[in-house]
């Protein structure tokens, strides 16, 4: 999605990011968090320090700023940093551009340098530390935050500050709260299409109220992907995905895994490939036979098991790590453990499962996973250190097109949200998808002074 620019309401929100506040903005996957800090940066012209721990630099201009970043925001996408690094960093980059702003995203993706007992302790130390920097260093510190799933289960959909994490703990040091809603996201029927609510809060630097900011698609109109949605004719369907398809075809090839794409062309690509995953996620709805509810059953089970499995060897190695011994001024803690796990695809050897309705869909699924693989600039879930499996604990991650009757009694695990969610792979897709790679890297974080 895309903020219309020069409204009142981005400019009544800046005034309130002022000089020594700590600021959160809290929402579910897919209401907005990112679009809307980027664009406040954007808009405002202030000198912002932009930290990007969910996303790659890429990813992110190429979404939010058609692959330019204004040279007012100076970006880091180091998804490794620390609170004690991003403090340093901002530290440095003051003394030369004066600094006003700084943006995180997200604070669960932050960790620290220091050793705590348990996750929610080191959040405390986290925002702790964040208000400090923000007086110390006379900036706005603003911070993006994921709200738990509870919010699903009010009846309208709004979130309350007892949705985030953490907070009869952190509010304390918090001067400002706005919490994102869309309607469309869950309500797509009801005519309240295209706006962004920023619900008030905590407020202790001025209280403007709720906010709404007029909003539309990311990368397709936001007319296209509701039709799309409301379409019952499965042969129209058909059609408007062969057309989508050819011309992605056509702008993707050669598939020979030498990417030589331009910043327009991958924006092109990504514009037609969310239409192309929501016209499969609509003729699945409409369609899907009980064998592919099986299948679905069977992929979300198995993508539970390998993330819960990845999750319990990470907690192993980083307690390794842990117990190494401190070797003069450097600690063990020193080691930064990431792990990341994503759909891999390898267009000589495919290994798709096939499926009775492969005919049925119409798809060129070796070519269009490829392409989706080939663009996405984020891995499908990311672990820090050996933070603990919070992401399934008996709740559905069903949202946005997992949000269908036929998966109703199904508890849709986070990576198989994150696939056909924060990614560009339909229902369908992956139903055929089944080659997953995870990956561990490890930083060694010291320092060392030259007398």
């Amino acid at each position: 999605m895309t903020i219309e620019k020069n409204q009142s309401a981005l400019t009544q929100l800046s005034a309130i990011y002022q000089p020594g506040t700590l600021n959160l903005i809290g929402g579910r996957p897919g209401m907005g968090k990112t679009t809307l800090a980027f664009q406040l940066a954007t808009e405002s012209q202030l000198p912002t320090a932009y930290f990007s721990l969910k996303m790659k630099r890429e990813q992110l201009l190429l979404r939010h700023s058609a692959g330019q970043c204004p040279e007012w925001i100076h970006l880091d996408d180091t998804a490794t940093l620390t609170v004690e690094s991003i403090r340093e960093k901002v530290r440095q980059l003051q003394e030369t551009y004066d600094i006003r702003w700084v943006i995180i995203d997200y604070l669960q993706l932050m960790t620290s340098s220091q050793p705590y007992p348990n996750r929610e302790d080191e959040i405390i130390h986290i925002i702790q530390d964040l208000k400090k920097m923000a007086v110390e260093l006379q900036v706005a510190v603003i911070v993006l935050t994921q709200l738990m799933r509870t919010v699903l289960m009010h009846d309208d959909y709004r979130p309350t500050l007892q949705d985030m994490p953490n907070w009869e703990h952190i509010g304390e040091w918090v001067d400002d709260v706005r919490l994102l809603h869309r309607d469309d996201y869950y309500n797509i029927r009801d005519g309240k299409r295209d706006t962004l609510e920023l619900l008030a809060t905590e407020c202790q630097n001025g209280d403007v109220g709720n906010l709404q900011l007029t909003c539309f698609m990311r990368s397709t109109a936001l007319n296209i992907i509701l039709n799309i949605r409301e379409m019952k004719d499965l042969n129209l369907l058909r059609a408007k995905l062969s057309t989508t398809e050819e011309e992605i075809l056509r702008v993707a090839k050669p598939f020979d895994g030498d990417l030589d794409w331009d910043t327009p062309t991958e924006k092109v690509l990504d514009q037609m490939l969310e239409e192309r995953a929501c016209i499969l996620n609509r003729m699945f709805e409409l369609h899907c036979t009980k064998a592919e509810v099986r299948r679905f059953e069977h992929v979300n089970e198995a993508l539970l098991k390998m993330m819960n499995r990845f999750h319990e060897e990470q907690q192993q190695l980083n307690r390794q790590l842990d117990m190494l011994p401190d070797i003069g001024e450097h600690s063990a803690n020193r080691f930064h453990l990431i792990g990341e796990i994503n759909y891999c695809h390898d267009y000589e050897d495919p290994k798709l499962f096939p499926m009775e309705e492969d005919a049925f869909y119409g798809s060129h699924w070796n070519e269009m996973l490829w392409t989706v693989s080939s663009l996405s600039r984020m891995d499908a879930h990311t672990i820090h250190n050996g933070e603990s499996n919070y992401l399934d604990d008996g709740q559905t991650w069903a949202e946005g097109p997992l949000r269908i009757p036929q998966f109703e009694n199904i508890c849709v695990c986070y990576l198989v949200h994150a696939l056909c969610t924060h990614l560009r792979y339909s229902i369908p897709d992956l139903l055929r998808m089944s080659t997953y790679i995870c990956k561990r890297s490890m930083w060694e974080l010291s320092e060392a002074e030259v007398d």
